[in-house]
């Protein structure tokens, strides 16, 4: 059973009955008369090969409410760019595919290179910020949502209720989180469980009172990938090109956006998806990289905001974080019980053993160049360098989809 609690900062939208998505998309049907909506998909082209996209096309396929679908395709051929338009056609809704490694798309990447703006990280938060220069160039659009393709319980219910809250005229809400349990026989969501909330708690703990460490800490699950903004507030933020993309997200829209304005919606009771490794003694791979580049981008954050953080402020993180962390396995140790859950709490606590390594690489590399912590450049930033970029983008990336 669901609970309504509204204690934080971040106004909660949990799903308390079993209110039908068709009367969901009814209202967004009207919406999207005055409100064009934009549906983003990262996907490599090999999550097409998988049970995953095959079943979030089909649920699509029932979705009459959307403006248009842009598809970011990862690592394709020509031929499998054509397999996925061919996929992708299955769909009422006009379809358009940016396909970043074709040539056409890596000759907009040398010229954005040219203008001295760094893309030296390619995956999917560089090719989410290219995807997103594209859609922001039809200046129509009202609003944008994003999910992932490697959902395998995907229904389309997930997108209704994660567009709604930021399309509906009668709601003031400029970002919305989506958030959900990551639970099958045993639970999930380790980077999230395990470094993310211990992390941030052990920094409240040392820096005291700070009122974006709370916001940050008052997500349910601050590195879903699932997310909608409005095309307005999309236009001025950065975003990071690594791991780091959703902790860089959630920092721009708390610079950009009222607290008052954000929002966190239940858009599943349980999501399940491909799982990364957590390898010890393996620190650019899996898991422990995407905790490193967490890490970093959360004390590049905390920087820009006047925290001073020393040697001795990083030796106090490491056992800090441990004890935080012990404590967090307490506490899922006991959910697990109650709920007849597989547990492996010699796993978790190897878990964060690694984890602590994270840390010191992220220190490590923190103070050998915070400002070298990379960022992708507001598309207004873009839009004034090279003034004609996103309609020549847009011009080419049409014509590549045309039949």
């Amino acid at each position: 059973m669901a609970d309504f609690w509204q204690h934080g900062t971040i106004t909660t939208l949990q799903k308390l009955s079993d209110y039908p998505v068709e009367e969901l998309e009814k209202k967004l049907r009207a919406i999207s008369k005055r409100r064009k909506i934009v549906l983003l998909l990262p996907a490599l082209f090999s999550e097409f090969e998988t049970p995953a996209m095959p079943r979030i096309i089909e649920e699509l396929k029932k979705v009459d409410y959307l403006y248009r679908i842009v598809l970011s395709l990862d690592r394709a051929t020509q031929e499998e760019f054509k397999k996925a338009k061919q996929w992708m056609s299955q769909l009422s809704t006009d379809v358009r595919i940016v396909w970043h490694d074709g040539p056409a798309m890596q000759s907009f990447y040398d010229e954005l290179r040219l203008s001295k703006f760094k893309l030296d990280h390619p995956g999917k938060g560089q090719s989410v910020w290219m995807t997103m220069g594209y859609i922001l160039s039809d200046k129509d659009v009202y609003a944008i949502a994003l999910h992932d393709c490697d959902i395998v319980n995907y229904r389309r219910e997930l997108l209704a209720r994660l567009i709604f809250p930021v399309v509906h005229p009668a709601t003031d809400f400029e970002f919305s989180k989506g958030y959900y349990a990551r639970v099958t026989d045993r639970l999930y969501g380790r980077v999230t469980r395990l470094f993310y909330t211990p992390l941030i708690r052990t920094l409240r703990r040392i820096i005291g009172s700070n009122a974006f460490l709370s916001y940050l800490d008052n997500f349910r699950y601050a590195l879903s990938g699932e997310f909608a903004l409005i095309a307005h507030l999309a236009r001025g933020i950065r975003i990071s090109p690594t791991w780091g993309l959703e902790v860089s997200l959630l920092s721009e829209i708390y610079q950009r956006a009222s607290i008052n304005r954000i929002c966190q919606v239940e858009i599943m009771e349980t999501y399940e998806h491909k799982h990364q490794v957590l390898e010890k003694g393996r620190p650019n791979d899996g898991l422990i990289r995407m905790a490193t580049d967490i890490a970093k981008a959360l004390f590049r954050f905390l920087s820009q905001d006047g925290i001073v953080m020393s040697e001795a402020f990083f030796r106090t993180i490491l056992t800090a974080y441990m004890q935080e962390a012990r404590l967090a396995i307490e506490k899922y140790h006991g959910l697990s019980l109650i709920n007849g859950l597989v547990y492996d709490r010699h796993g978790e606590i190897e878990a964060v053993e690694a984890f602590v390594e994270s840390l010191r690489s992220a220190q490590s590399e923190f103070t050998e160049d915070p400002v070298d912590i990379p960022m992708l450049a507001a598309w207004v930033r873009v839009n004034a360098a090279i003034p004609d970029f996103t309609e020549r983008m847009s011009e080419s990336i049409d014509r590549q989809n045309s039949p």
